[in-house]
């Protein structure tokens, strides 16, 4: 006997048409066939999943497969953020070395002058650097862009660390003289007194704001600001 027609006898189902869910229920738990004989019902009843004739499968194929994608998707953006930042990082490096090496050679004052004041605010994509030690004189050759602090600067500016980012800030004349107004992020270096030169401070300052962040690392800041010290101290009066 047809499937269909025992189970409308069972149900009561005669010619009415307004069935109750209950019913509907009960008549496919006592003839569970009916959708694997009728699949095309399930298009209706679950639109986004597929049955097989033979056994009763729930197909996951679209959802594994958006799932998939979607995994795929990020693992695609953190891996071109990592080559990104990676080439980034190898790229600042191999201008951080440039740069050393230009301070190094350097022949005078007027040629470092030009490399601290033009050529290493680019090559580090900021808009000013500079560095300056606490003292009341200064070779007058290197007046030009080494600038004087008061005693007790380097202290008041970073306390007992050896660096110091400010995320946000608002540059101060005696650090970074006309060029203040730009400076709303920097990094700070100490720069230790010895062998000849006082205390000082070798200083980066960018017009953006959060350019620097906390917890950034400043260990090329730091290495250029030392090379760039030893530099200065080459043609200070006492050399290094």
């Amino acid at each position: 006997m047809d499937n269909r027609k025992a189970g409308a006898k069972d149900v009561g189902v005669g010619p009415r048409t307004d069935l109750r869910e209950s019913e509907v229920i009960a008549y496919l738990r006592r003839n569970p066939r009916v959708l694997l004989n009728n699949p095309d019902l399930l298009s209706i009843l679950a639109p986004e999943t597929r049955f097989e004739t033979d056994t009763v499968v729930v197909d996951m194929q679209r959802f594994v497969v958006d799932r998939l994608r979607r995994q795929l998707d990020e693992v695609k953006a953190s891996s071109d953020t990592l080559v990104s930042t990676a080439r980034s990082n190898m790229s600042l490096v191999e201008r951080t070395m440039e740069c050393a090496l230009a301070l190094v050679y350097s022949r005078d004052f007027t040629e470092l002058a030009q490399i601290v004041h033009d050529d290493l605010p680019v090559h580090l994509g900021v808009d000013t650097v500079t560095i300056a030690f606490e003292s009341d004189s200064v070779p007058p050759e290197a007046a030009p862009f080494v600038r004087m602090l008061s005693a007790g600067t380097v202290n008041t500016l970073l306390g007992d660390d050896n660096a110091r980012i400010r995320a946000e800030t608002e540059g101060e004349t005696f650090l970074y003289g006309s060029a203040a107004g730009l400076v709303r992020s920097d990094a700070l270096i100490a720069l230790p007194e010895g062998e000849g030169l006082p205390p000082g401070v070798f200083a980066v300052g960018c017009r953006n704001a959060n350019h620097f962040e906390e917890g950034q690392g400043t260990e090329l800041i730091a290495f250029l600001g030392h090379v760039t010290r030893y530099a200065v101290g080459r043609w200070w009066t006492l050399r290094l």
